[in-house]
């Protein structure tokens, strides 16, 4: 049961522009440019340990791949999910030449990113 206090603050915020125009997204699988570019900072930040003023551009393509690879992750085990409920039949083949590196463009594109 809601109080008084929530009734209102929901009614307030559902006939508020505000509320309409606030999109959430989690920094590790969302899409939209704002979310990238905060998943990337994070992962220069975090995941390299570096900040903009000393950070190499190997940091740099770092924090991009790491970026890319949450969002691929997201998908793959969603699928693999997907895969399991439906019961589905699967067939795998796993590359000796297969580099992640050499697929990053490949990746971003695939991503719409």
């Amino acid at each position: 049961m809601e109080t008084k206090t929530s009734q209102q603050l929901r009614q307030t915020l559902s006939n508020s522009n505000v509320a309409q125009n606030i999109q959430i997204e989690d920094d590790r699988t969302g899409m939209s440019v704002e979310t990238l570019k905060r998943a990337f900072s994070d992962n220069l930040f975090y995941v390299q340990g570096k900040d903009e003023s000393n950070a190499t551009l190997h940091d740099y393509y770092q924090a991009l791949a790491y970026t890319v690879r949450d969002r691929l992750l997201h998908r793959f085990i969603k699928t693999g999910r997907t895969y399991y409920e439906e019961n589905v039949k699967v067939v795998s083949y796993l590359s000796a030449e297969f580099l992640m590196g050499r697929h990053l463009e490949n990746n971003q594109i695939s991503l719409g990113i």
